[in-house]
């Protein structure tokens, strides 16, 4: 396995660093031949720098380097820290461990799966928080990230968790394009990966707040949410210079697409695989639709533990899987389709198995969480398929489904999508009476689509975009992450009446006794 070179930014940390300094020697110590930790001073006036100086001494079977800088910020030393070194990973971490080790080898461990940028999230699924922070900065972080979400970067629910991990390529491309010298030097290489086309995977972590943060409210706060502008261009910039950096369009820089699978029966098409291939992460609807979902999976499991299995059937290529925030070494996407099977294992790292949506080829029990996202309104017997899923639960498991809603929605589109039926939330949840389970959470989603969905299936003559893919833009994508910032706050409390999609989280049916 290559090394790795793990990153820590000081400043004024000599109370900490006496805590924190030889455990991060030591979990460098394990890491793989070639490995190194590098502190990085930004320019400490409280002995910091003698502190790691002396660790350094002390330290002979590991590579621990210290990179002296004038102050200028945590940005500034967190990219001269990443553009010292040559291992084919690395990463930063903050010197109070808010992202406990074990958690850092967890994104370490997303991030060598490919060339993605991985990042610590506290606000996933299966995310815990072990010691929170205070209210109002909570709620501000949740405001500051909502406003990025709606700017520059849509879709990422944490940019500033203090902890992310790439291959040394992935850096290559993002740094050059990042000049944030502060605390909102995280959101900026975010913004820049996604002008890149460079996949940013959140990961789903356990985090603790420590009281003695170095980040100022007020004067730190106020200066990201005014660094927004500046980020915005220069992910702007980013995006124009590609083709003369990288040679070609974002997309190539994920690789040859999969040859696609012989036509089979399946509800994905080669046509319609070959749309997913290209759009389920990157398109609004596929985002907003995980954020509904990992929101609905939070809600309904309020202790955030998220330890056992995810199964995805019928997960298409597996983009809505792994923005769901689950832990993707405990994740398993299941897919009739071959090319969308090896998509979700190729580009986003998950464990993919050929299968169909009413044989899973999981053990009894064994799954803590089954989706069954926009598939059974395609099946002529969605019952069999639902008690399947039951089948595969935990006797505390959940059963997420997503289904479109509203019969009075259906059109051509539906017959080009391979709809058999859309559905109200009375007729979902007889089809999981007759399967043996009963819904703990119910309700519709995407309230703000209904009208222009139904004005626009009424003014269209077909349905010839068969996923809809085709109406987007940047005004759409970001006015969309928006309104699914708004409405998952809605859903976090309450059932929303209606809506383009129901979506149910359901549990095996409690008998007496049990």
């Amino acid at each position: 396995m290559s090394g790795f070179a793990l990153v820590v930014p000081l400043f004024e940390e000599a109370e900490r660093f006496r805590e924190y300094g030889w455990q991060l020697v030591d979990w460098t110590r394990a890491q793989p031949e070639g490995s190194e930790l590098v502190f990085v001073d930004d320019g400490s006036s409280d002995g910091t720098a003698a502190l790691v100086e002396a660790l350094v001494a002390e330290t002979d079977d590991v590579v621990v380097r210290l990179l002296r800088r004038p102050h200028e910020g945590k940005g500034a030393a967190v990219a001269a820290g990443l553009a010292s070194t040559t291992a084919p990973f690395a990463g930063f971490c903050d010197a109070d461990l808010a992202t406990p080790l074990d958690q850092l080898a967890r994104i370490v461990r997303v991030a060598r799966r490919g060339d993605t940028l991985a990042i610590g999230s506290r606000d996933l699924a299966s995310s815990t928080l072990l010691r929170p922070e205070g209210r109002v900065r909570e709620a501000l972080g949740r405001t500051y990230n909502r406003l990025l979400q709606a700017t520059v970067t849509p879709g990422v629910v944490d940019t500033q968790c203090g902890a992310k991990v790439a291959s040394r390529r992935v850096w290559d491309r993002i740094l050059p394009h990042c000049a944030e010298k502060g605390f909102a030097w995280d959101a900026e290489a975010i913004a820049v990966a996604g002008a890149l086309g460079i996949e940013v995977q959140e990961v789903p972590i356990e985090w603790r707040h420590d009281d003695r943060s170095g980040v100022h409210l007020v004067r730190d706060g106020a200066a990201m949410v005014l660094a927004t502008p500046r980020i915005w261009r220069s992910a702007k910039r980013a995006r124009q210079l590609l083709p003369a950096v990288a040679g070609a369009p974002a997309e190539a820089s994920r690789g040859p697409a999969p040859e696609p699978a012989a036509q089979s029966g399946e509800v994905f098409d080669d046509r319609n695989a070959g749309l997913l291939m290209a759009s389920d992460r990157e398109h609004w609807w596929f985002r907003s639709k995980a954020a509904f979902v990992a929101t609905a999976l939070r809600r309904t499991d309020p202790t955030g533990r998220g330890q056992g299995w995810l199964v995805d059937a019928g997960a298409g290529a597996g983009g809505v899987t792994a923005l769901l925030g689950w832990a993707p070494e405990r994740v398993a996407v299941v897919e009739g389709n071959g090319a969308l099977v090896g998509q979700a294992r190729r580009a986003h790292g998950l464990a993919g198995v050929q299968a169909e949506v009413g044989q899973l080829p999981v053990a009894g029990g064994s799954a803590e969480v089954v989706c069954l996202l926009d598939v059974i309104e395609h099946l002529v017997d969605p019952v069999s398929a639902l008690r399947e899923a039951g089948r595969a639960l935990s006797p505390e498991g959940r059963l997420v489904v997503n289904v479109p809603a509203h019969r009075w929605l259906w059109s051509a589109a539906d017959e080009s999508l391979g709809h058999i039926r859309r559905y109200t939330r009375s007729s979902l949840r007889s089809e999981l009476a007759a399967a043996g389970l009963e819904p703990v959470l119910l309700s519709h989603v995407f309230s703000w689509l209904v009208l222009p969905v139904w004005v626009t299936r009424r003014m269209s003559a077909g349905g010839d975009a068969e996923l809809g893919l085709d109406r987007t833009s940047f005004v759409i994508d970001r006015a969309a992450m928006v309104l699914t910032a708004l409405e998952r706050s809605l859903l976090r409390r309450v059932s929303v009446p209606l809506g383009t999609s129901v979506l149910c989280v359901a549990r095996r049916r409690r008998t007496h006794g049990t």
